[in-house]
C-alpha cells in the first residue's frame, strides 16, 4: 500500500514538472504597454510605483529592443539582486555611456565580470569598515569648520560642498583643506560639464538605448555625442594628471595607496586614475545631496527636529560638540538619518541592474540582458512594510532600527562608500542640530538668489564651543593626519 501511494505521488510530481512550461516559454511579468500607460520623464519612480500597485511586485515593460523588469517590493529586490547576485549584478549596456561618455572606465557602470571585481576590490581596500573609521578624523575637522562658517552665512549648499570636497580631496589626492587647488577646480569644471551634457541629452540618450539604430544618424543630428566624447578625453586627461600629482605629495592618499598595491598592477594606470577620480566626484555629490535634503526636512518637520535636539541636549549638553563616540547614545539621531534616507532617496530608482542569463521568478520569465530596476522610492513607500510611508517619522526606526535601507543599493552593487557616507551624515547632522535652529525665512523679492533658510545659533554657550573647537581643529596639519593614517594602516 505504501509503495502504491509513493509511486502515485512520484507520478503526480513528475507529471506536474513535465507540464510546466520551460523558462523560455513562460510569460514575462505583467505590465503596461506604451499605449496603456503614460511615461512621464520627471516622475518615473511614482509611475513605476503605480504600476507595481496595479500589476504586482514584478512588472515588465518592453520598449524598442529593451525588456525592463521593475521590482516594486523589498522582498523581490532581495530575492533577485541579493540572493541571486551572481546573475543579477551586471549593468545594462548604454550606447551613450559605453561609446561616448565614460567608454567603460567608470566601475559604477561596468558589466559584471573580472574587470569590475578587480576595481571593486580596490574600492574595498579603501572603504571597508576599519579604514572608514580612520577617516573620521577628517570628518570631525571638516564638520567643525562647517559649523563655524554657519555663524556668518546661511549659504549651506556651498558649505556642504566645501565639506564634502575637503574630505574627498584629502583622501583621494592628499591635498588637505585646499579647495582653491587648481586640480580641484579642473575636476569641478569637468563635473559641471558632464552635468550639463547629461541634462541636455538625457531623454535622447535613453531613446538611443531603446532604438540603437539611431546611433547611425550623422553627428550633425546628435552633436551631444561628440561633446560627450570630447568631455571623456578631457576627463581622462585631468584624472591622470591629478593622479600623477598625488603620487608626488609628501603624505598618504588613496592614489598612493592603490599605486603600491599589487592588485592595481593588473589595471592600466590611466584606468586606475579614472576610477578613483569618479570615486572622488561621487563622494562629493551624493553626500552633499543628502545633507541638502536634511535641511529641507528640518524646515518642514519642526516636531522631529525638537525631539532630536532634546536628545542632544540630554546626552551632550552645552559644553562640547557631539562626537562619533556618541553614536550609540543618540538613537533618535540615528533614526532621523535612516528615515531621511528612506523618505527622500537621492536616486529614486537606483542604478539599473542587468541579468546575465535567463531566469524565472514567481512563475514569470526574466530574459537574459533584461534591465532590472529596483524602484527604491516605491519600495520605501510600500504600505505593507511602512505605516503611513509618505510621513516623515523617525520613530519607525526606533521601533525597528535594523530595517533595510534601500537607498544604498542592493547586493554586490551596493554603494561601496556606505560606511564613509553614513559617518558624514551622522557627524554633520548631529552637530548642525546641536548648534543651530534651522528655520525657513521669508524670501526677499529684491534678492531672489538669497538662501531661504536661516541658521541661528542656539545659545551663547553653543557659539563658544563652536569657536573653541574651530580654533583647535584649524591648527591641525591635515597632511600629518593623513600620514598618521598610513602608519595606522601599516600597523594593522
Amino acid at each position: 500500500m505504501l509503495f502504491v501511494i509513493g509511486f502515485f505521488l512520484i507520478a503526480i510530481s513528475l507529471s506536474w514538472w513535465f507540464l510546466q512550461p520551460p523558462p523560455s516559454r513562460r510569460p514575462l511579468p505583467p505590465g503596461p504597454t506604451l499605449f496603456s500607460a503614460l511615461w512621464p520623464e520627471n516622475d518615473i519612480a511614482k509611475t513605476f510605483h503605480s504600476w507595481s500597485k496595479t500589476y504586482g511586485p514584478v512588472v515588465s515593460v518592453k520598449i524598442g529592443t529593451r525588456t525592463i523588469i521593475i521590482l516594486g517590493t523589498r522582498q523581490a529586490a532581495q530575492d533577485l539582486l541579493e540572493r541571486r547576485g551572481n546573475i543579477y549584478s551586471s549593468r545594462p549596456s548604454s550606447i551613450f555611456m559605453d561609446r561616448y561618455l565614460n567608454k567603460g572606465l567608470n566601475p559604477a557602470f561596468m558589466p559584471y565580470g573580472s574587470k569590475w571585481r578587480l576595481h571593486r576590490r580596490l574600492y574595498s581596500i579603501l572603504l571597508n569598515v576599519r579604514e572608514s573609521h580612520a577617516y573620521r578624523r577628517l570628518q570631525d575637522i571638516g564638520s567643525t569648520e562647517l559649523l563655524h562658517e554657519l555663524l556668518s552665512t546661511n549659504d549651506f549648499p556651498r558649505l556642504f560642498y566645501r565639506y564634502t570636497s575637503d574630505v574627498m580631496l584629502s583622501l583621494v589626492y592628499g591635498k588637505g583643506r585646499n579647495i582653491d587647488d587648481a586640480g580641484h577646480h579642473r575636476l569641478q569644471r569637468i563635473n559641471d560639464m558632464a552635468t550639463f551634457i547629461l541634462q541636455k541629452a538625457s531623454f535622447r540618450t535613453i531613446v538611443l538605448d531603446f532604438f540603437p539604430l539611431l546611433d547611425k544618424l550623422p553627428m550633425v543630428f546628435m552633436k551631444w555625442r561628440q561633446q560627450a566624447e570630447q568631455l571623456h578625453d578631457l576627463t581622462r586627461q585631468v584624472y591622470v594628471e591629478c593622479g600623477n600629482a598625488a603620487l608626488q605629495e609628501d603624505c598618504w592618499n588613496w592614489i598612493r595607496e592603490i599605486h603600491e598595491r599589487p592588485e592595481s598592477k593588473d589595471i592600466p594606470w590611466e584606468d586606475v586614475c579614472y576610477s578613483l577620480g569618479e570615486l572622488y566626484v561621487a563622494g562629493i555629490y551624493t553626500t552633499k545631496m543628502v545633507l541638502e535634503t536634511f535641511i529641507a526636512t528640518c524646515t518642514d518637520h519642526a516636531e522631529a527636529v525638537h525631539k532630536a535636539q532634546d536628545e542632544l541636549d540630554s546626552v551632550i549638553g552645552t559644553e562640547r560638540l557631539p562626537s562619533f563616540d556618541d553614536m550609540d547614545r543618540l538613537p533618535y539621531i540615528t533614526a532621523f538619518i535612516s528615515e531621511l534616507v528612506r523618505w527622500r532617496p537621492i536616486s529614486p530608482i537606483g542604478v539599473p541592474h542587468a541579468v546575465i542569463q535567463d531566469d524565472e521568478y514567481m512563475g514569470f520569465r526574466i530574459p537574459r540582458d533584461a534591465t532590472v530596476i529596483a524602484n527604491q522610492w516605491g519600495i520605501n513607500m510600500d504600505e505593507a512594510v511602512f505605516n503611513s510611508p509618505e510621513t516623515f517619522n523617525p520613530e519607525r526606526y526606533i521601533e525597528n532600527p535594523d530595517r533595510h535601507l534601500s537607498g544604498f543599493g542592493f547586493g554586490r552593487r551596493a554603494c561601496p562608500g556606505y560606511h564613509l557616507a553614513k559617518a558624514s551624515f551622522f557627524i554633520v547632522i548631529s552637530r548642525a542640530l546641536w548648534a543651530y535652529h534651522i528655520e525657513r525665512k521669508t524670501q526677499a523679492a529684491s534678492d531672489p538668489a538669497a538662501s531661504t533658510v536661516l541658521f541661528t545659533v542656539r545659545s551663547p554657550q553653543h557659539q563658544e564651543v563652536i569657536e573653541r573647537e574651530h580654533k583647535r581643529t584649524s591648527q591641525q596639519d591635515m597632511r600629518k593626519i593623513l600620514e598618521e593614517m598610513r602608519l595606522q594602516n601599516v600597523k594593522n
